[in-house]
């Protein structure tokens, strides 16, 4: 039989075998703009762990064309789940996966007011991390410098930033909120850098803001780096580590968290109607040279000069 499939050029049809399972074995996989680095790298990721367990990914980018945006295009596909690692869409992708009976999980990044299954790093001890580690390095004026979408997780971060900023100097610390895109927070960078209030440590909620910031500061204020103004951001892309950037910088887990957010949606999907899970992932801080070195520390003399390598539980 299998010698006579092979003479036909027999191949099994997926989509046919779908309408008597009910399973197409697909899995959408709903995420913004591919051209930030870290995106296709977790892509990568959940691909490979849907492999594992049998399945494929459908990847649909977050567009928005004449004012309709392409969520509802993974039904088409009778898509099994969804994994969403998009910090733009309002509750309608949630409502229409509930309408279809389709498990959701959140991968990285939560959409507020959302209620649905994640897999997230902790953000909010992140935050508080960050500001520590400013304050230890000698740092006196702090800011947290963000994009203009609204998400749960960026604001947990921020908020473990602010709550660790008081407790430590007492004082809030300023509160920026630019463009995620590079060339669009250009101006607003500019105008923070040539304030008579300047910031000396600045928390960047993306690496590609701190790399905006540090080419502004620079190139345009002749500010040296880490001496006038230290920077920390988050993500670990690829370019935070070249040696024009060398960016001080929280590390989230994607192997991981790719693992668990599948593993969280194969679950869903083999209960419907079963509880929803909330995990939560320490990030890992690394250490490079947009901050200062641990014997600046003395300046500070009443924190401890250690440094956490995690932050969570």
């Amino acid at each position: 039989m299998l010698a006579a499939a092979r003479q036909l050029n027999y191949r099994p049809n997926a989509f046919a075998r779908s309408l008597t399972t009910q399973e197409s074995k697909l899995i959408g996989l709903v995420f913004p703009d591919t051209d930030y680095p870290i995106h296709m790298e977790t892509l990568q990721h959940i691909s490979l762990e849907l492999q594992r367990n049998g399945y494929s990914a459908v990847l649909i980018p977050w567009q928005i064309n004449d004012n309709r945006h392409t969520v509802p295009d993974i039904f088409q596909y009778r898509v099994d789940g969804v994994i969403s690692a998009s910090a733009h869409f309002n509750s309608a992708l949630y409502e229409e996966c509930a309408t279809f009976h389709i498990p959701i999980v959140q991968f990285a990044r939560v959409e507020s007011g959302s209620d649905c299954s994640y897999a997230i790093s902790d953000n909010y001890g992140a935050g508080q991390h960050a500001a520590r580690f400013f304050v230890e390095r000698g740092a006196k004026k702090l800011a947290y410098l963000t994009g203009e979408v609204p998400t749960f997780t960026n604001t947990e971060r921020e908020q473990g930033f602010i709550d660790e900023s008081i407790r430590l100097t007492g004082q809030n610390p300023q509160i920026i909120t630019a463009s995620y895109s590079y060339f669009n927070s250009l101006a607003v960078l500019l105008k923070l850098l040539s304030s008579a209030n300047r910031p000396d440590g600045i928390f960047c909620s993306t690496d590609l803001l701190a790399a905006a910031l540090m080419d502004v500061a620079r190139t345009h204020m002749n500010l040296k780096i880490p001496d006038d103004l230290q920077i920390i951001g988050f993500d670990d892309i690829p370019q935070s580590a070249w040696l024009s950037y060398q960016l001080t910088t929280f590390r989230q887990d994607f192997s991981r968290l790719a693992r668990e957010s599948v593993k969280i949606l194969l679950q869903e999907m083999g209960n419907r109607g079963g509880k929803l899970t909330r995990l939560m992932l320490p990030t890992t801080l690394v250490e490079r040279g947009s901050t200062r070195s641990s014997s600046v520390a003395e300046l500070a003399p009443s924190l401890s000069t250690s440094v956490m390598a995690q932050t969570g539980v």
